[in-house]
C-alpha cells in the first residue's frame, strides 16, 4: 500500500471507500484507518467533496495518491488532518495541492511536514513539472506552510495569493 513516512505523521491515500465510509459511517471508516478520528473532521469543504470524490478522481487514481491523502499521527493513533491533490496532473502536467489540519492540531508543524512530503512526493513522480496552491491573502499560516514546502508566490489577486514549485528542469 502507497503511504509516505515522515518523523511525526504518516500519509495513506484515501480511497473512494474510505471517503464514502467517511461520509456516511464514520465508526466504520475510523475503524478501516485504525485511529480515532475526532467529531470535527472532515472541515466543511472537504466534507461537501467525499461524496462527489469518486466522480472526480476514479479509484485508480486515488490509489496512486492523485485525490485525497490522510495525515495520520500514528503515536497518538489519530487523524489530525488530510492533504492531497485535487486531481490528477492535467494536459500541462500540473496538479494543485491543498490541505487541512484539524484546529486541535495545528502548530505543531503538521501541515508543514505533510506538504514537503507530498510536494517532494509529487515532484517524483513522472511526467509531473509543476505543482500549484492557493491560499487566501490572510492566510499567515498557510502562507509559511507553501514555504517550508519551498513553493514560490507567483501571483494574488484582491483575495488570494497562487503558489507554485517547479520540477527540476522543468
Amino acid at each position: 500500500m502507497l503511504q509516505i513516512e515522515t518523523p511525526q505523521l504518516r500519509l495513506i491515500p484515501c480511497t473512494i471507500a474510505a471517503a464514502q465510509a467517511a461520509a456516511t459511517d464514520r465508526a466504520a471508516f475510523a475503524a478501516l484507518l485504525g485511529v480515532r478520528v475526532p467529531d470535527d473532521w472532515p472541515a466543511a469543504d472537504l466534507r461537501d467533496f467525499l461524496p462527489v470524490y469518486g466522480k472526480i478522481v476514479d479509484e485508480l487514481a486515488a490509489r496512486a495518491g492523485w485525490g485525497i491523502w490522510l495525515m495520520l499521527q500514528p503515536v497518538e493513533g489519530v487523524l489530525v488532518g488530510d492533504i492531497g491533490f485535487k486531481g490528477p496532473p492535467d494536459r500541462l502536467h500540473t496538479a494543485e495541492i491543498g490541505y487541512s489540519v484539524l484546529p486541535a492540531f495545528q502548530r505543531h508543524g503538521y501541515a508543514s511536514e505533510a506538504a514537503r512530503a507530498l510536494v517532494a512526493w509529487g515532484l517524483a513522480q513522472p511526467g509531473i513539472r509543476r505543482i500549484v496552491a492557493n491560499c487566501r491573502l490572510d492566510n499567515a499560516a498557510s502562507i509559511r506552510v507553501l514555504e517550508k514546502a519551498g513553493m514560490r508566490q507567483t501571483g494574488r489577486d484582491r483575495a488570494e495569493l497562487t503558489w507554485e514549485i517547479l520540477a527540476e528542469g522543468a
